[in-house]
């Protein structure tokens, strides 16, 4: 099973405080790091908690807020610094390329390593933006101030390993044993069903991850994260503070709950808060009223992802 594995290097929202510093996260998945979001003191929390920087190819930046790409352009530049000569792409709103270029113009810095960028388009409902063999990224728009986009991490499926017992029990045919390694029952012309679960060695279900920053509530995402096997959804606020959450565009833990409960994700990763509360306890007690499974994001916060064994048919 492949590494798929989490590391939150920030969770405050808008400026650093209480110890978090803004939003960034480091995902691996095999054998490659993408960076999500890049909030100030990136490069420090990487150093920190001891992850590699040059393992990063691929950096998503949600929007253009400052709490989420004052990073980019000092840790860019610490790459050529650092003699980097892999490829690197930087996926973002429109404006990120003009935004980085005119930081490394205006202070005279270089880059010295093949540096790309995707450019979203906010009418698009999803695009993806990496894909191989084994792993793809989409992302999609969000409700906020300024054209923002959240991003799904999706492990591919791959042709399942079928019991040579299975063939010889149920003297399956070549079809046949296609459709089962594609994970579909085989029914025959008798209405004998011979379920893909049963015929196959260990199966499994491929692991996801949602990342959705700032964004008002709103369930027409539930369409781009159903399903995730985990979510980290913005709790900037407790509820009691929801005219402020609707005002600013952002969510309160209430309904960050109330939006992976709604998705059908397993579990919640809440994060972003508003520097007004030293302790978040409240918010996580606020999210699990509605929602079971909820995780408090922080910095510092890592996670593998575990496979996920596919229920049995009986």
């Amino acid at each position: 099973m492949k590494k798929f594995h989490l590391t939150i290097l920030g969770a405050n929202a808008a400026g650093p405080g209480y110890g978090r510093i803004t939003s960034c996260q480091y995902l691996m998945y095999d054998n490659a790091a993408f960076l999500i979001d890049c909030g100030e003191a990136c490069q420090i929390r990487i150093s920190e908690y001891k992850l590699k920087a040059n393992k990063i190819n691929t950096i998503c930046i949600s929007h253009l807020h400052g709490d989420h790409c004052f990073g980019l352009p000092g840790l860019l530049t610490s790459f050529s610094n650092a003699n980097r000569s892999k490829a690197l792409t930087v996926i973002g709103p429109k404006g990120i390329k003009a935004f980085v270029d005119d930081i490394i113009a205006h202070t005279y810095s270089r880059i010295n390593y093949p540096l790309s960028f995707i450019e979203l388009d906010h009418s698009n409902q999803t695009e993806v933006v990496f894909t191989n063999d084994d792993f793809e990224v989409s992302a999609f728009p969000l409700k906020h101030r300024i054209p923002t986009y959240g991003y799904r991490f999706q492990e591919k499926a791959h042709q399942l390993n079928i019991k040579k017992e299975a063939i010889e029990k149920f003297q399956l045919s070549i079809p046949e044993i296609k459709k089962i390694k594609q994970g579909i029952d085989v029914i025959r012309n008798n209405k004998e069903i011979i379920k893909w679960q049963d015929s196959c060695i260990n199966p499994s279900l491929p692991r996801s991850y949602s990342y959705c920053s700032d964004t008002v509530y709103d369930e027409d995402i539930c369409k781009y994260i159903s399903e995730s096997q985990y979510l980290y959804h913005e709790t900037t606020y407790l509820h009691e503070l929801s005219h402020l959450a609707k005002e600013r565009m952002h969510s309160t833990a209430l309904e960050a709950g109330q939006i992976a409960l709604k998705a059908n994700v397993q579990n919640l990763i809440i994060g972003h808060y508003s520097s007004r509360y030293r302790k978040v306890d409240s918010l996580v007690e606020e999210a699990s009223s509605v929602f079971t499974n909820v995780l408090k994001g922080y910095d510092g916060f890592m996670l593998d992802f575990p496979k996920i064994k596919v229920p049995s048919s009986s």
